[in-house]
């Protein structure tokens, strides 16, 4: 809507409407565009990854196949082991039993041996009692021999009285006798000696052979223990394996599965290569047209650049940026100001601000975080005017995104205000023509990214006229690179300021007059305008 001090030229207004409607065309086709390009660098790098997930995949699948394949003999040879174990078990059983029967054969051995010996003992008792009785026998014939030399010298006495001749036969006989008795005792004792000697051989063999009996049945024992540690530890062994075995069986399952499912995913795989054939043939055919709509968007634009290039401008008041930009700001065309965080935006903008309205022009400012009130105020005051004069005389309205300013009279709090009735108010009571000082951050705070691109082709059909002029400021920090590339390609002037090595430069990236894609130094100042561009 326009005032009764500037009505509207119905044939130049709808002029500059269409304009403007193929600058945002210009705008969202180059979104548009730069988008078609990524998603044809990214098909083409889907298509790489499809490609090799493809033969991955096919790779993996045959792998898994081995894989399964080889689990089998695994599970096989397990199985083989657990059966041996199994065996193995059952012998060592077996040898623990017959380990066992050892013992008790041992037991029987040693008390054998016991009583062998006992026996032996019992003969050792006879063979003392037959050598006490050769004692005897020995005295006896000892004696004998004594009453034979009695009886011999008895009858020598006697042979010169009696007839001693029988009685010394008797002697003679009884003499050899006792000889003879002598004889075989000493015989006797000799084999008694013998057997005495045999015995105590006897008795210490048996000694040893129980000692060994028993150091064996030691061993025995010894080695029963140990059989029973074998058996325990096959029997363990034998139920590990069975439980590999069981647990290999269900994993060549498993294997088989997926190796079924790597077939499935190199099948998709490939077929994902063919849909991704028919989209890259898509793109192909839509970027053609885009590039058929692209020129026909270039030459329409042409037609509006040139006009622009000999339209009036709108002084900023910075010092070097209205000749870096070919006299100032374009009246009437669309101005993008990019900025970073760290970089003296908010000087910049109150500067603007301050000068178009002592150049007898309105202005609709949405402030970005950074720029406060006594920032504006300190820029107005440098002027004639100040900033509640520009407020209280409909040249000054404020849009308050961030809820940093108190709500007055042309000050709108756009949480309680909608943006479309703020500037319907704007276009209402503005008595000159426009700079709209747009913040595309706030905007999207309030309505979102989508939202706040449909807000700008309304308030193009709603609130501008020819000669208003829009400046939309974009932190490239806060805004998506999607939005920021739209305003971007509507812009008919665009200036980046930015940090680069710690210093600040301010670079004119797109106009159709002025020192385009020159990078000028920035220098700040304490004081308005805050900031100076300077030659490098």
């Amino acid at each position: 809507m326009a005032s009764d001090h500037y009505p509207s030229v119905p044939d130049q207004s709808t002029a500059v409407t269409e304009e403007r409607a193929v600058a945002n065309a210009q705008g969202a086709l180059d979104v548009v565009q730069a988008a078609s390009a990524t998603v044809g660098e990214q098909l083409a790098a889907i298509d790489d990854r499809a490609t090799a997930q493809a033969t991955d995949a096919q790779q993996i699948a045959d792998d898994v196949s081995s894989l399964s394949a080889t689990i089998e003999e695994i599970a096989a040879t397990a199985t083989e082991v657990s059966e041996q174990s199994q065996r193995a078990t059952d012998a060592a059983n077996d040898g623990r039993e017959a380990a066992s029967d050892a013992i008790d054969s041992m037991d029987e051995v040693r008390e054998l041996g016991q009583a062998v010996a006992a026996e032996v003992a019992a003969l050792e008792n006879r063979v003392d009692r037959i050598a006490d009785a050769l004692a005897g026998i020995d005295r006896i014939a000892d004696q004998t021999n004594m009453l034979a030399l009695n009886a011999s010298i008895e009858a020598a006495r006697a042979s010169d009285t009696t007839d001693t001749d029988g009685f010394a036969v008797v002697a003679d006989e009884i003499k050899g006798l006792a000889e003879e008795s002598q004889q075989q005792a000493a015989d006797i004792e000799t084999t008694l000696a013998a057997v005495r000697e045999a015995t105590d051989d006897t008795v210490a063999q048996l000694n040893e052979a129980i000692d060994g009996i028993d150091t064996g049945a030691e061993q025995v024992t010894t080695a029963m223990a140990r059989l029973d540690d074998v058996a325990d530890t096959v029997a363990e062994t034998a139920d590990g394996i069975a439980s590999v075995s069981a647990a290999t069986d269900e994993q060549a399952t498993t294997s088989e599965a997926v190796a079924q499912r790597c077939e499935t995913v190199s099948d998709r795989a490939a077929a994902i290569e063919d849909d991704l054939s028919e989209i890259r043939a898509a793109r192909s055919e839509q970027t053609a047209m885009l590039d058929e709509i692209d020129d026909v968007l270039a030459a329409a634009e042409a037609d509006r650049q040139d006009r622009l290039a000999d339209a009036p401008t709108v002084p900023t008041g910075i010092d070097g940026l209205d000749d870096l930009c070919g006299g100032g700001l374009v009246m009437g065309g669309q101005a993008v100001l990019r900025y970073a965080d760290g970089t003296q935006v908010a000087g910049a903008i109150a500067q603007l601000c301050a000068t178009a309205v002592a150049a007898d022009r309105a202005v609709s400012l949405t402030p970005p975080p950074s720029l406060d009130r006594s920032t504006l105020a300190a820029a107005f005051a440098a002027t004639d005017r100040s900033l509640t004069d520009a407020l209280d005389g409909d040249a000054l309205f404020i849009l308050d995104s961030f809820g940093d300013w108190d709500a007055r009279y042309n000050v709108f709090d756009l949480e309680r205000t909608s943006l479309a009735a703020a500037n319907e108010t704007t276009a209402t009571r503005r008595d000159a023509p426009l700079v709209i000082v747009g913040n595309i951050q706030g905007e999207i705070r309030m309505m979102g990214e989508q939202a706040a691109r449909e807000a700008r082709y309304e308030n193009d059909d709603g609130v501008f006229e020819p000669h208003d002029t829009v400046v939309n400021v974009i932190n490239d920090d806060a805004v998506p690179a999607t939005l920021g590339a739209f305003y971007s390609g509507a812009a008919d002037q665009e200036l980046t300021l930015a940090r680069t090595d710690g210093r600040e430069y301010l670079t004119l990236t797109a106009s159709p007059r002025g020192a385009v894609g020159e990078k000028q130094a920035v220098s700040h100042l304490s004081s308005p305008p805050f900031l100076r561009i300077r030659d490098n």
